[in-house]
């Protein structure tokens, strides 16, 4: 039986919940439909579900691990460690623990808005184009077995479909325009191999900012609650920390956000333009504690789209 995964991870979605539910049997979120424009309250428990996710191994060398199992790890570990840091008063300047970063390195491409921007960036790829490589890998995947797998391709013109397993062949479909798609277990992995960069390379880089709002305010998570912009731009590929302008923002619960940046400044970030950023990069919903601050955050959301900002 596939697991009941959650890519926004239940513990998680509950520090979002509003306030005056905390006392019910099931607390609940106000949630917004990027696609429809309703809110609604809905429970953590029932956000975010997608049967057998991450039932894979993903890269470890045991093809009986598994990266859900991976995943009940960091989250257990992260889900104490949120709430510890949480209730720390910010003077304190408590250090954001381990566990913490690593829930946000996994966290930041395990969901399946972050896995549909790797199938359309893997779309445009040319495959004679020179790979320049930016970023030394982890030291575990220098030594990963090498997994030679089938390749599914598409014509997108006919829908017609195609099974190779030689590179060359994998090549002259893509050059003609062939797409590419992905199997679970290669984007398991891929999401393995991208957690390992933000973990090791990306995030220690930076410098974090620990924000909280003003009494009254409160921050929003989304369906890609670790996102990250670039010279303005959002859905930008990870490779774009490497840039000066680049501000990862991570709301870890309603009162607590993380912001980092290249440098001590967060670059006057606000809880409204945390909340916009998170409304922009998410592609299917986000949640907050109060319909007010959801809707405020979807209505952002729009006004810079249709300003084509």
């Amino acid at each position: 039986m596939p697991t009941r995964a959650h890519t926004v991870p239940r513990f998680y979605l509950a520090g979002f919940v509003d306030p005056e539910s905390e006392e019910l049997r099931d607390p609940y979120v106000w949630l917004g439909s990027i696609k429809t424009g309703m809110i609604v309250r809905r429970a953590p428990k029932n956000i975010s579900t997608i049967p057998g996710a991450y039932d894979g191994p993903g890269g470890f060398e045991k093809l009986d691990a598994s990266i859900e199992r991976h995943l009940s790890k960091i989250e257990s570990a992260a889900s104490s460690a949120i709430r510890a840091f949480a209730a720390t008063p910010i003077k304190s300047g408590a250090k954001i623990g381990p566990e913490i970063m690593r829930f946000m390195a996994w966290q930041a491409p395990r969901t399946p808005g972050w896995m549909e921007l790797v199938q359309k960036w893997i779309d445009d790829f040319d495959p004679d184009a020179p790979i320049k490589t930016v970023e030394a890998p982890p030291t575990w995947l220098t030594a990963a077995k090498a997994r030679h797998r089938p390749f599914c391709m598409k014509s997108p013109t006919t829908g017609e479909m195609e099974v190779v397993t030689e590179v060359s062949d994998w090549r002259r479909l893509k050059k003609a325009g062939w797409i590419w798609i992905l199997g679970r277990d290669e984007q398991l992995e891929m999401l393995h191999i991208q957690a390992s960069y933000f973990l090791d390379r990306h995030f220690p880089r930076l410098s974090w900012t620990r924000l909280e709002p003003p009494q009254g305010q409160w921050f929003i998570t989304g369906n890609r609650g670790v996102t990250w912009t670039a010279q303005g731009q959002i859905d930008t590929p990870p490779a774009a920390l490497r840039h000066p302008t680049a501000q990862v923002i991570a709301p870890l619960t309603r009162r607590v956000t993380l912001v980092g940046t290249h440098g001590a400044a967060t670059h006057g970030v606000t809880p409204r333009e945390v909340n916009r950023a998170i409304a922009c990069t998410s592609s299917e919903w986000i949640v907050g504690p109060t319909e007010f601050i959801v809707m405020q955050a979807m209505r952002d959301r729009a006004d810079l789209f249709v300003s084509g900002s």
